[in-house]
């Protein structure tokens, strides 16, 4: 219970060393100082104390199991007046406050900004209405983005929410003297509640009566054994969390029955206050939200710089004529450019996709953007049960007649004899010593089966090999043990050996001792049921009979009150050589990780109205005899290992974090791959053997070392790779994520219980367990793993890489646009050249065009080599030197002469000389200008000349959406070739045809011909995209090889993107 008192002091601690305005409300800060150990003082009450207390719950002083419980009309008045038995959910954000959310983008102000500016402009000239369709064309652009990153994050959150009610619960309380179910949030301060095995207890109850109640409050306390409870009172010295009589809410019942009267219900129980001590302080933004701003910021100020430098040179080079024009084509249009219009809507679409993706993968995401923090992950800090392992203690192994036999497929040398098929009894299918070792395991067994749909249905036949594959047939599914794990695993096992309850059926328990810590063994003394049935007669006639003492426990301390050993059916003198066989076998299976129990049996004549006892030394407690023993374990995950590669193969560090035995632990690590097992044999300088584990990137310490290591020391810790922690806290845990962040480590952790609520909260990702987890830990992770599978973070691993890849791709395919869309303003600017673009074209680009390929990117799935990548530092931007290069610098600049190139041929094929265009757009090219006059005599009429304009517009035009449908293959990967790769995104398909099929309407249909200031150019300028395009696919392919092959190059890290 101490690891409980360390949590309320690490949390007050860290809540006291905040500033006044980091603690939100009042009530955390009066919750913060309260100690949850004097809160509580039920534990010191009597039955007629709590009568006193509890005057309407009725409970009956004699026979409490008898109690009446509240009636249901108070028990509802007070549900309405003291509220449900439930932590407060968290706010849900309203549709409205979704929508208006979508505008809050810096992006999108600054559109508006521009929006705003164009009808500024129209009012200061009406007459230009040019200005007034701009102004609505963008604010409708941004209108329709914004609806559509609505309906994306709506489907997001509605993916989220369609998990929060993870698992249906009820609780059985008594009302008005009747038992019944009900919701647990139903339950109110004064029920009698109801605790069986399998159950959770539903609040914090005071325990009135109970028949061996034991539970496993790890994920309240840290204790990793299940405890009794009782119905006493504790002393004034004894804390709540020692008297062992008060039930927390959240505690697992593993045996027996409880009954408690509910003394504190919702946020008022334990884990209620621990909640709202570590669950109330707020939520620091995570990188990928930093990372969006910090591009979005130098977007704002290179798109306004930008504009004002072009906007001051085009008044300049004018002389200050036409401002109007200029204006609207260089301030305005210059900030549209710049400005990547598809990425907000890319974002929402990629984490909507990743949270479709990880629902079918059984992983809740509570906060979409941790997904990028997953993918920068550099430590798995994972606990070993249920997350490495399956969570079910079963038996590996059996040791009988010096040999082993093994239910692991690996382990094809260890078998036994054939079965006996012919045999009446299922038990009687096996020799001696097998059949004695199942009676003991079916009989001194206090498991109980709830329901047994196997009875009567024969275990799939096994002739040679001893092992478990009947239990994977379909009705051994429908088997529900419960009681202590490794008795439901030994009778797990029986059962797929044998018929459980027929073998149960042959025996009449006459005496028990049960299993403590200090006896370490469970002995039963039977009969058989034939001799049950004629006991009386026995007794009247005053006649010896057979009594069969049956023990399992320890082995190393049954098999020292043995005096004989059983093999092959036949009793032998326990001698000094068996002794050592004994010891070998138990010391290997020591080595593997696992749990050993061992069995004996001795049979011996009394008088049937013999009254056993210990006092009376009527229990024979030697010369038993030795039948063998069984290895129990939490194998690991069938797909663990496999995991485990994979971490290994994309650089990821992985620490197993558990409270088990370091040779426990140990084993686990070695069997899924975390610790190598290959041994290289070397020799001394006497030629002495000596066997050394290939690599040493490994180590294995326990958690009380750890408080005592200095900055150096964990230096040298985290230095490797694979670390097991065994025999640790959640305090051990949350210091060893504090220290994996003071060394630059993005850390991802796993939790189950209330105390790991600390360290989930620590963490860059916190993971909690969807199955074992407590409340608290699921409120206070980021991410909740519905199977509690390993694989499940791994598989986040893949998509967090692949939303920051694709993000990239996003920008680098964007961006692009920036100087092709700028070249023709400052040809037009600088050199008086005709407007190569108009501004609705430039919008068109920037609005319509470059939308349906830039969202496709959110629908790329991963490169091969996504998961063969080391994780990117946590200083890597979003935007890096080498995307801003690759995307400025080559191949913004390859569509930009491209569009020169298609723009100056269009003139050229019109009988217009390229160096005759220079100086000419302030007279020429518009509306009502003069006649033009060429060198060689041709003279072009006014409307000749806006009709090669409007040609050489929709040929840059063109030049610019064909080579971007080119570019969008290229940035499908970052480092694979796209012949390797594959053309499977549908969608990035139909965006290509979507933007050729736009081209084509903006350039030859009339009424939109007018609206874009377009002509059908010439053909030949549909060659010169067609051939840019091919260029940038040879440049990329050469730049993605040179990336694969030569990364550490000056130019590759040049262009690395």
């Amino acid at each position: 219970m101490g690891f409980l008192m360390a949590l309320l002091r690490c949390v007050r601690q860290s809540s006291s060393s905040r500033k006044p305005s980091d603690v939100e409300g009042d009530s955390y800060r009066d919750a913060a100082q309260k100690d949850l150990s004097t809160s509580f003082d039920e534990h010191r009450l009597s039955l007629k104390n709590l009568l006193e207390r509890y005057f309407e719950s009725g409970i009956d002083l004699e026979l409490p199991k008898k109690s009446i419980g509240l009636g249901k009309i108070r028990a509802a008045e007070k549900l309405k007046s003291d509220g449900r038995n439930a932590l407060s959910p968290p706010k849900i954000i309203s549709n409205w406050q979704l929508f208006l959310r979508q505008f809050q983008n810096l992006l999108w102000l600054l559109m508006f900004g521009a929006a705003a500016l164009c009808f500024l402009t129209y009012a200061y000239d009406p007459t230009d209405m040019l200005n007034l369709y701009v102004g609505i064309f963008i604010v409708a652009i941004v209108f329709l983005m914004c609806i559509v990153s609505f309906f994306e994050e709506k489907k997001g959150i509605e993916v989220v929410r369609a998990f929060q009610n993870l698992m249906p619960t009820s609780c059985n309380v008594i009302r008005d003297g009747k038992e019944i179910v009900i919701n647990p949030e139903e339950l109110v301060v004064g029920d009698i509640v109801v605790v069986r095995s399998g159950c959770k207890v539903p609040a914090d109850i005071r325990v009135i009566a109970c028949t061996d109640f034991f539970l496993e409050t790890s994920s309240i306390t840290g204790e990793a054994e299940p405890l009794e409870f009782n119905a006493k009172v504790a002393d004034s010295k004894t804390s709540i969390f020692e008297s062992y009589n008060i039930a927390f809410n959240g505690s697992f019942c593993v045996d027996g029955e409880g009954y408690g009267i509910v003394i504190r219900t919702g946020e008022q129980t334990v884990i209620g206050q621990i909640a709202s001590l570590t669950l109330g302080q707020s939520d620091k933004k995570c990188q990928f939200q930093t990372e969006i701003e910090r591009f979005v910021r130098i977007i704002t100020v290179m798109a306004i710089t930008m504009a004002t430098i072009i906007f001051g040179i085009g008044i300049i080079v004018s002389g200050g004529n036409d401002i109007i024009r200029l204006f609207v084509t260089g301030f305005l249009m210059v900030i549209i450019a710049n400005v990547p219009q598809g990425l907000p809507t890319t974002v929402t679409t990629e984490l909507t996709i990743i949270a479709r993706r990880m629902a079918k993968k059984n992983v809740f995401l509570k906060k979409l953007e941790k997904i990028d923090s997953v993918g920068a992950t550099t430590v798995i800090a994972s606990d070993k049960t249920g997350t490495l392992t399956k969570n079910c203690m079963t038996v590996t192994d059996l040791w009988f007649n010096n040999t082993y036999n093994s239910a692991r497929p690996e382990n094809q040398g260890r078998t036994t004899k054939k079965r006996n098929l012919n045999a009446a009894s299922s038990v009687d299918w096996y020799d001696s010593p097998l059949s004695d070792i199942l009676n003991v395991i079916c009989v001194c067994n206090k498991a109980r089966i709830e329901n047994n749909m196997t009875t009567k249905i024969l275990p799939k036949r096994v002739d040679s090999e001893f092992d478990l594959s009947a239990m994977q047939s379909a009705p051994m599914k429908e088997m529900l043990i419960s009681g202590n794990p490794s008795e439901v695993a030994m009778l797990k096992y029986a059962a797929a050996m044998a018929n459980v309850p027929e073998i149960r059926d042959n025996f009449q328990t006459i005496f028990e001792i049960p299993f403590n810590s200090v006896r370490k063994f469970h002995l039963v003394l039977t009969v058989k049921k034939s001799i049950w049935k004629k006991m009386d007669d026995y007794k009247k006639l005053n006649e010896e009979i057979e009594f069969v003492v049956m023990v399992k426990g320890a082995p190393e301390v049954i098999i020292t009150h043995c005096s004989s050993i059983n093999q092959e059916g036949f009793k032998k003198e326990l001698n000094e050589a068996r002794m050592e066989e004994f010891n070998a076998a138990y010391e290997t299976f020591g080595d593997e990780g696992c749990r050993v129990i061992g069995f004996a049996v001795k049979k011996f004549r009394a008088n049937a109205n013999t009254i056993f006892s210990l006092k009376s030394e009527t229990v024979p407690l030697d010369d038993w005899e030795f039948l063998g023993m069984s290895a129990i374990m939490d194998p690991p995950r069938d797909d663990t290992k496999k995991a485990i590669q994979a971490c290994k193969a994309a650089g990821i560090k992985v620490y197993m974090v558990t409270g088990d035995h370091k040779s426990t632990a140990t084993a686990i690590a070695k069997q899924i791959g975390m610790i190598d097992t290959e041994e290289v044999t070397n020799f001394d300088h006497n030629r002495q053997v000596i066997r050394q584990m290939s690599s040493t990137d490994w180590a294995v310490i326990t958690g009380p070392e750890l408080p005592g290591l200095n900055q150096k020391q964990w230096d040298a810790l985290l230095e490797h790779r694979y670390i097991v922690f065994a025999r640790t806290t959640p305090d051990h845990k949350l210091l060893i994520v504090t220290e994996c962040q003071k060394r630059g480590e993005c850390v991802t952790v796993t939790g189950d219980g209330v105390n790991d609520a600390p360290a989930l909260k620590k963490a860059d990702v916190g993971v909690a367990m969807g199955i074992a987890g407590s409340d608290v830990a699921k409120q206070a992770a980021d991410i909740i793993l519905l199977d509690d599978n390993f694989s499940s973070i791994v598989a986040g691993i893949e998509e967090g890489r692949l939303l920051f890849d694709n993000l990239r791709k996003t920008i680098a395919y964007t961006m692009t646009h920036m100087w092709p869309e700028l070249v023709p303003v400052m040809l037009n600017f600088f050199f008086g050249f005709p407007l190569g673009l108009t501004p609705v074209q430039i919008l068109s680009i920037d609005l319509i065009t470059d939308i349906p390929p830039a969202v496709s990117l959110a629908y790329e799935g991963p490169e091969a080599d996504i998961m063969l990548q080391p994780p990117r530092k946590r200083e890597t931007h979003l935007v890096t030197k080498g995307l801003m290069t690759y995307t400025y610098i080559f191949m913004s600049v390859f569509i930009s002469v491209g569009g020169i190139i298609s723009y100056l041929l269009t003139y050229s094929l019109n009988g217009i000389p390229p160096h005759e265009l220079a100086f000419t757009a302030s007279h020429y090219f518009k509306p009502g200008a003069d006649d033009l006059l060429l060198a060689n005599g041709n003279i072009f009429t006014a409307s000749q000349q806006t009709n090669i304009a409007a040609q050489a517009a929709a040929s840059f035009h063109i030049a610019i959406v064909v080579s971007q449908a080119f570019h969008l293959w290229m940035c499908l990967t970052r480092r694979v070739s796209i012949f390797s790769h594959g053309f499977a995104n549908i969608v990035a398909i139909f965006a290509v045809i979507i933007d050729l099929l736009l081209i084509c309407l903006f350039t030859f249909v009339p009424g939109v011909q007018y609206i874009f200031g377009s002509q059908p150019p010439p053909w030949q300028t549909w060659i010169v995209p067609v051939v840019v395009g091919i260029w940038m696919w040879i440049f990329n392919e050469a730049r993605k090889y040179g990336i694969r092959n030569y990364p550490k190059n000056g130019f590759i890290r040049l262009i690395k993107w």
